[in-house]
């Protein structure tokens, strides 16, 4: 055997030696897989911005966070709605999942699809493999991956609402549910139809406990102090909050009005103080500020 045939033998030999324990993952060099278990399954991020909290486990997406978070250098933009993105790949990744509807990544336990290559390795990770070491100090959430807690933090305990609609004065802490309001609301996107009914939105869950609440009847949360049964958690959340722990968290400034939600507080100021009438029929000149009134009028 010739010494190129011993040194290719040699490199084929070497190539994807080190595999992961955790996933399907193989590297060629100890080095990369110590900076896969790090990155993935360790949440280990050494990187971080000085203007706000980003971490991330490798240099060059700190350098692209900074470009386009902060300094706003996105040279790629989309031609089908106003996305932007610094890098192309992100600009075809925002066209293959909002646009186009593709999910390359596919669970090989279960049915789970995804555009994101990050989000398989999350969902195994959490579901099949039930690696959850980043653990909740106020609940018993616990979490594969240090930014899910993170965000966690932020929408379960902090209610902090980052993502805004430049539209009206919706506010969220997800960009995903951003995007669904804006296309329900704004748009008029509604592409989830019920197949029982006329019922039509823009949010895919919502489909889901439309199915499970209007023809399926099934009800699983429960509450524990009275009869009240409902198709979501949030639901029941908000029911125990309201009702037995009489939780209002929004005060009105002009009377003795409290709210437990802050689009309650706005809907009645709108009504009460401002009379704002936002429901016009069709066939004559009545408007209203109540939608009901409109269709029972």
């Amino acid at each position: 055997m010739s010494t190129i045939e011993n040194n290719i033998e040699s490199i084929q030999r070497e190539v994807k030696h080190h595999k992961c324990t955790h996933c399907d993952y193989q590297a060629a060099y100890r080095s990369m897989l110590n900076r896969h278990m790090n990155n993935v399954h360790l949440g280990i991020k050494k990187h971080k911005c000085t203007l706000c909290d980003y971490q991330t486990a490798q240099k060059h997406y700190l350098k692209n966070h900074i470009n386009s978070k902060h300094l706003g250098i996105k040279h790629h933009n989309c031609n089908l709605c106003d996305y932007q993105a610094s890098q192309k790949r992100y600009l075809t990744k925002h066209i293959n999942s909002i646009h186009l509807g593709i999910k390359n990544h596919k669970c090989i336990h279960c049915d789970y699809q995804t555009n994101e290559k990050n989000n398989l390795r999350m969902h195994i990770d959490g579901v099949h493999l039930g690696l959850r070491n980043h653990k909740c100090d106020q609940c018993d959430y616990r979490s594969s991956q240090k930014s899910t807690l993170t965000e966690h933090l932020n929408i379960v305990h902090l209610g902090i609402k980052n993502h805004k609609c430049s539209q009206c004065e919706f506010q969220t802490t997800r960009r995903s549910r951003l995007k669904i309001h804006i296309d329900g609301v704004h748009l008029g996107i509604r592409n989830h139809k019920c197949t029982q009914c006329d019922f039509q939105t823009a949010d895919r869950n919502e489909l889901q406990t439309h199915l499970e609440d209007a023809h399926l009847g099934m009800k699983n949360h429960r509450c524990s102090q009275c009869d009240y049964q409902t198709t979501q958690k949030s639901a029941l959340k908000v029911h125990m909050d309201t009702v037995h722990l009489g939780i209002k968290k929004h005060k009105c400034k002009q009377c003795d009005y409290q709210a437990y939600q802050k689009s309650s507080l706005t809907r009645h100021i709108n009504v009460v103080h401002l009379g704002t009438k936002d429901h016009k029929c069709s066939h004559c000149d009545y408007q209203t500020s109540h939608k009901g009134t409109l269709k029972n009028t």
